[in-house]
């Protein structure tokens, strides 16, 4: 698969994602997002709203299954973890003849045969890596198989490369949200130019992005902390952020 190919990929994806309302993005109500890992940053994203749109989902499936010809060589059958990982990893299978393993965090599996198999696991989207590394990998390899390579729809181009790369996972993605994706979003009026340069800079710097917007909306992150349904994430980003954590216990703190 050329870089044209790929990049063309990205962008029909990419505009089918922002057209059915997969993202969710900073404004002056909601100055940052919460993630799973404890980060905070500029947008949220569910890549599951291309069901929305029969031909986007099938464009969707038609490119992973393009991409895995033209990247993997032989594996045995497709995995996919619960629950949004299914959404992609069952049509895959269906698309290319291969027997479908589905996986439970609780350690429950149901489909194909593990024990001798290799598996390449089909994921909506990857962050951080945790899931593969703590979940789907060991899974399989309890099972008696072993995890060849990751394939996502959606790629946040946050650590799980870097994660997946020292397990000796290779990892490929349809839609990578680089530095291109967001001009994509800019080009198509998504974004406005002042939030595509946020966007950017922020994958310059993580951290200095998320501890400036943190700091600078102190009212907030205080009421994300004192709301019960959220203190957890809270106690989270302070435990993330070491840096500041101090301020941001400050911040809880004062009436």
């Amino acid at each position: 698969m050329t870089a044209m190919d790929t990049q063309t990929i990205q962008e029909t994806n990419l505009r089918n994602l922002l057209n059915t309302g997969a993202f969710r993005f900073v404004d002056e109500r909601t100055p940052w997002f919460p993630y799973t890992s404890g980060q905070v940053g500029p947008y949220y994203v569910q890549s599951t709203t291309v069901e929305k749109d029969g031909v986007a989902y099938a464009t969707a499936i038609q490119s992973l299954v393009g991409l895995i010809q033209a990247e993997f060589g032989a594996f045995d059958a497709i995995s996919g973890g619960e629950t949004r990982d299914w959404d992609f990893s069952n049509p895959v299978a269906i698309a290319l003849r291969k027997p479908h393993l589905k996986m439970y965090k609780d350690g429950k599996v149901l489909g194909a045969d593990i024990a001798g198999k290799t598996f390449l696991h089909v994921a909506d989207l990857n962050n951080e890596g945790s899931s593969v590394r703590d979940y789907w990998k060991p899974i399989i390899e309890q099972g008696g198989g072993r995890l060849a390579g990751v394939v996502s729809f959606v790629d946040r181009m946050e650590d799980g490369f870097t994660v997946l790369k020292k397990l000796g996972i290779r990892l490929f993605c349809v839609v990578p949200l680089d530095a291109r994706a967001w001009g994509v979003a800019r080009e198509t009026g998504h974004v406005s130019p002042a939030l595509y340069a946020e966007l950017v800079a922020r994958q310059g710097n993580r951290d200095a992005w998320a501890e400036h917007a943190l700091l600078s909306h102190p009212d907030y992150f205080r009421r994300f902390h004192h709301d019960p349904k959220t203190r957890a994430k809270a106690a989270r980003i302070i435990n993330t952020y070491t840096r500041i954590s101090a301020d941001l216990e400050r911040i809880v703190n004062t009436p």
